[in-house]
């Protein structure tokens, strides 16, 4: 009795393999096209607001040369001089100006109202929670 060998089929056959071999290699690309794509509009982001930050420390920078050119001058070494400083120039007068005093009235104290539950009795408190009935005429 001879045996016979019977060839199994194979599980893919070649046009099979080729077809699933490009939907992957086309799926890889796609993906990569994706993260592409993402990292490219991550690109202008942050764009406006560092544009902003750049506008606000230019001024900045305009308002600090505007204050050290300032302070340099001789105008404010003038002025520093005279307020801080207490030197006049030949000629000038002091004038400094003083408060009035005027005779201050004692604030009036708040009237402090009494508590009602401070003198009301614990069974005053109850009857009122249970009832919500007018408290009968005390003794």
């Amino acid at each position: 009795m001879r045996k016979k060998f019977w060839r199994q089929r194979p599980l893919l056959t070649l046009s099979q393999i080729v077809i699933l071999l490009a939907i992957i290699f086309a799926l890889f690309v796609a993906l990569d096209l994706n993260r592409r794509a993402r990292a490219g509009q991550l690109v202008g982001v942050g764009e406006e607001a560092l544009q902003r930050e750049v506008m606000m420390e230019t001024t900045r920078q305009v308002e600090l040369q505007a204050t050290l050119d300032y302070v340099q001058s001789d105008d404010y070494v003038a002025a520093y001089a005279r307020d801080e400083g207490g030197q006049l120039l030949p000629g000038e007068v002091r004038v400094v100006p003083l408060p009035i005093e005027s005779a201050s009235e004692p604030s009036a104290s708040p009237v402090i109202t009494p508590d009602p539950a401070f003198n009301a009795r614990s069974w005053q408190a109850w009857w009122q929670l249970l009832t919500d009935a007018p408290q009968p005429a005390q003794q």
